[in-house]
């Protein structure tokens, strides 16, 4: 740094009598400046600690009425919740409690103190003020009303602490809505109404606090600005005196300066500060291509040829110098005649007066654009290198000719687990611990401190991993170039490491996922299938052994009332019951078989190289340990038992599916026959073969249901009345299956497996949608739709509101829609089908009771099955016309239910002579293929039933 220009009369000013006169001015200042500056710091800090304490209350009363109000809620709910918030709203006021005891001790612990704070949410930065303001405080006399506040308040907390305690124990022991419960609400609002003025006392007495200080400062303030005035106007007059007497010598001091670098390749400069006048070396001149004596126009002269992006630069660097901040020692571009722009170098220096003002300013200037330019390309190549290879993702290390570090990314220190500045100038093998086969690791180090001359770059072809200090091990990938020179030597080594841990552990756990159950850890069905198939491949599943050697058995095994568990005890008991279920697999198998879990509450077995013998004996040791199985879940004694299908060695199967479907169907019967037992499957049970059959209409079914193999045909039903009209006009569901070759199917060759396998509510709900979009879609101009729904559906009690839900998507009347029950269905569920039929009806749905008479007690239940249509059984209708006892049937039927407000249809009407008796016989509708055969529905064209194009 350059030593400052110095005046005459400071050159000449002795040194100690200089300190003396100095200290004798400005001791008092200093005193006096002091003092204000102990008051204000003081008046700050008593303020700021007062604020603390105003916002402390504040979180001192709100804990204590979130406490209030947690423990009302607790009082009227019994909610763990609510008192785990009564808790924590009360930890504040007892937490501000525990640290004021601390306080009033003589030898206070500050951990307590601040932890005490701390629970009552006072700030940690005001912890150390609060405590000092309480302690040194708390006995002034306008301190003393609140800490007296204080203490009262800390006795209610402490009742309304007791309080929410005695409640806690009564709700506990069962008593939420004794009489004890009232008594203890009344007593804790007592105590909110008896805190509500201990807190506004205790804010009032802060306030007063507040001002108090606040008053007491002021007033040390003003007596100490007034004693600072006076002072300070005594030594201005003095320092003004000083001022005429140096001014003369400043001017003398500054003609001495001389100009002495014209014998150097720099410019010279010198400037009248204050004035436009700046005087230029001829060398500043030819630099720029200016002519000698050009004047420029600026307060400093140079600054009109700055660059104007470092003209700021220039002038912050000259006010600082001038402020006497920093050197002026600044770096910038001056424009030449021709335009451009030359980089220059400024070092100057401000000739002050006695006052400090600077007066004149002299320097030099240096002309560095070559400097500047290799500077910046080298800068620019350097930067572009190091940001990318910072930026890169991976490990980025780079070695010179003797395997030597010389430089690593970030990425490199994360995955070795090193510094950067420990890595540099070390041998790679001492930073890098790389291990494989040793095969790999040779290769690895040949290639690093390979200097051959014609050595090729490589790639690394194998994971190796990374031991890092820390013990633990990276699997990475690398890749390695070599840096050659311009004879093509090898000077370093530039080695890529890609962290591929991740990658492979996501990889290894995709695996695991994708064979296991993410319950139990056992296998999926698809891994099990996958190893069923390949013993099957190996020698068979369930065929004879070859000669010495017993064939596989295979066993499905199915809890038994499993949904129960999970609707009374909750899913995560029933997860539960999976686990103990596993683990007795586990325990009662031998450590070759095969266990898996194929869906909710279903597991598969294969037992490779199993005698049936023993197979069977394996699958009752599990039915008797699942059946033992005992825990507590939710409350309750949690317990099940298990349907197990064996497949032995002799069945003969050789596919998987095969297997499976027999495994399958021998689980079946197990649950059939009652449960929790053992079934073996065998091709000469004839109940299984049934069985068999069924379970194939399951999956042709479903695949109705999801492929849209299902259509719906109509059937007319005729209104006999003569004054019928067009709204009166009926048409009555009926379902088919279309095959993959277009042939339909009847309902009676798959309704019995639906109804089985508990597969008709999926398909009457797909009825329901298709009818009520038929209905809104207006192709079809009906009175009346009337849709057969099955016992299974009245059983279900999300049935309303799918019904409902459906009315709503597709906006249709429901006055349009007719639900058709059987009677048999009807009686075995009469709660539900009463509740449905009051639901529905009034909404405007009708109902119809399907084959009437058919029961013993038709008449009985018509009391209280409130139908629209009773639907006669065609059972008495396709004879009628030669029994006279089918006669008087219908007749009395038609009157009872006439009787009953109701309205009747005849089934099976099959010719117009039963049409005719019908009307006779005062009948309301007819039904049958003397009205009109079904017609699929998506050919119907027209309002009218006539038209429908008849399917023989």
């Amino acid at each position: 740094m350059k030593r400052p220009i110095k005046t005459e009369t400071s050159r000449l000013a002795p040194g100690w009598h200089g300190l003396r006169r100095t200290t004798a001015v400005l001791l008092p200042l200093w005193l006096l400046a002091a003092v204000m500056a102990l008051i204000a710091a003081a008046s700050l800090a008593i303020m700021s600690i007062l604020l603390a304490y105003v916002a402390g209350e504040s979180s001192w009363s709100k804990g204590q009425k979130d406490a209030v109000h947690a423990l009302e809620r607790y009082a009227r709910t019994g909610d763990e919740a609510d008192y785990r918030t009564f808790l924590s709203g009360i930890a504040v006021p007892l937490g501000d409690r525990a640290a004021k005891l601390e306080m009033n001790r003589a030898r206070p612990d500050t951990a307590a103190i601040r932890h005490g704070f701390e629970l009552g949410r006072i700030a940690p930065d005001d912890i150390d003020g609060m405590t000092w303001g309480y302690r040194t405080l708390k006995n002034t006399p306008w301190m003393r009303p609140a800490v007296a506040f204080w203490d009262i308040g800390d006795h209610f907390i402490l009742r309304l602490a007791d309080t929410g305690e005695r409640l806690h124990a009564l709700v506990q022991a069962g008593g939420l809505h004794a009489p004890q419960s009232a008594s203890l609400v009344r007593e804790l609002r007592e105590i909110d109404s008896q805190l509500a003025p201990i807190e506004s006392g205790f804010s009032r007495s802060l306030d007063d606090a507040a001002r108090a200080t606040r008053s007491l400062l002021t007033l040390a303030l003003a007596a100490s600005a007034i004693g600072l005035l006076g002072v300070f106007s005594h030594f201005i007059r003095r320092a003004l005196a000083r001022s005429d007497r140096l001014e003369a010598e400043v001017r003398k001091n500054e003609e001495r300066l001389t100009l002495g670098f014209e014998g150097i390749n720099a410019g010279l400069w010198d400037w009248e500060v204050g004035s436009r006048q700046c005087y230029f070396s001829n060398w500043l001149y030819e630099q720029l291509g200016y002519d000698v004596g050009t004047r420029f126009e600026s307060d400093t002269g140079l600054t009109q040829l700055v660059h104007p992006n470092d003209l700021t630069l220039v002038r912050h660097a000259l006010r600082q110098h001038l402020a006497r901040a920093t050197p002026f020692d600044v770096e910038f571009r001056l424009r030449t005649l021709a335009g451009s722009y030359c980089w220059c170098r400024a070092r100057g220096q401000a000739v002050r007066d006695a006052r400090g003002r600077a007066v004149r300013m002299v320097g030099c200037l240096f002309d560095i654009t070559e400097l500047r330019t290799a500077e910046a390309k080298a800068y620019t190549e350097r930067e572009l290198a190091e940001v990318t290879l910072a930026s890169i993702g991976e490990a980025v290390i780079r070695t010179d000719e003797n395997a030597r570090v010389t430089y690593c990314n970030a990425v490199a220190e994360r995955m070795l687990g090193r510094a950067a500045a420990d890595m540099l100038a070390q041998p790679f093998d001492a930073i890098c611990d790389l291990r494989n086969d040793a095969h790999e690791a040779q290769r690895f180090e040949i290639l690093i401190n390979s200097r051959a001359t014609g050595a090729t770059d490589n790639t690394g072809g194998a994971t190796l991993h990374v031991m890092r200090p820390n013990g633990s091990r990276l699997a990475v990938d690398y890749s390695v170039s070599k840096l050659r020179d311009v004879q093509r030597r090898v000077i370093g080594t530039v080695i890529v490491l890609y962290d591929v841990s991740a990658l492979r552990e996501h990889a290894a756990r995709l695996a695991y996922q994708a064979t296991h159950d993410e319950l139990t850890d056992i296998y999926n069905r698809r891994e099990f299938e996958r190893r069923l198939a390949a013993l099957l491949d190996d020698g068979g599943s369930a065929q004879p052994g070859q000669p010495g050697q017993p064939g596989h058995a295979v066993m499905f095994l199915d809890l038994d009332q499993f949904k129960v568990v999970n609707d009374t005890c909750g899913h995560s008991t029933g997860d539960e019951l999976i686990r103990q279920v596993c683990r007795v697999l586990k325990s009662e198998l031998r450590g070759e078989d095969i266990i898996a879990r194929l869906g909710g509450d279903e597991f598969g077995v294969v037992l490779p190289h199993c005698t049936a013998a023993h197979a069977s004996m394996l699958a009752e040791n599990l039915r008797a340990g699942i059946a033992a199985i005992r825990f507590t879940g939710a409350g309750r004694i949690v317990q099940t038992s298990v349907s197990i299908g064996l497949v032995g060695d002799a069945a003969g199967l050789l596919s998987v599916k095969e297997v499976m479907k027999a495994a399958d169907v021998a689980c079946y019967m197990a649950k059939k026959k009652g449960r929790n037992r053992v079934h073996r499957f065998r091709y000469d049970d004839e109940e299984l073969s049934q069985t068999h059959a069924q379970m194939a209409w399951v999956s042709d079914i479903k695949a109705a249901l999801e492929n849209g193999q299902f259509c719906l045909f109509g059937q007319k039903i005729l209104s006999l009345a003569q004054a019928a009209s067009a709204d009166d006009t009926h048409v009555e569901l009926l379902l088919r299956m279309q095959t993959a070759s277009g042939a339909l199917v009847e309902p009676s060759a798959f309704i019995g497996a639906a109804e089985r396998f508990d597969l008709m509510p999926a398909i009457d709900r797909w009825v329901i949608a298709s009818a009520f979009a038929m209905i809104a879609e207006g192709a079809h101009d009906y009175g009346t739709w009337s849709i057969n729904l099955s016992g299974a559906s009245l059983g279900d009690e999300q049935l309303a509101d799918y019904i409902e839900e459906q009315q709503r998507i597709w906006s249709i009347p429901f006055e349009r829609v007719c639900f058709e029950i059987t009677e048999t269905a009807a009686i075995t569920n009469m709660d539900d089908a009463i509740k449905l039929i009051e639901r529905l009806r009034a909404q405007g749905c009708r109902f119809a009771l399907d084959d009437f008479g058919a029961g013993m007690s038709s008449f009985n239940y018509l009391k209280h099955l409130h139908v629209d249509y009773l639907k006669i059984d065609g059972s008495f209708i396709r004879g009628i016309i030669d029994s006279p006892l089918d006669q008087a049937i219908v007749r009395s039927i038609n009157q009872v239910a006439h009787a009953a407000g109701k309205l009747t249809i005849a089934e099976c009407v099959e010719d117009a002579a039963i049409v005719d008796w019908m009307i006779a016989m005062g009948v309301d509708y007819a039904q049958g293929y003397g009205v009109g055969r079904p017609a699929r529905l998506d050919i119907l064209r027209g309002p009218e039933l006539r038209d429908i194009a008849e399917v023989d």
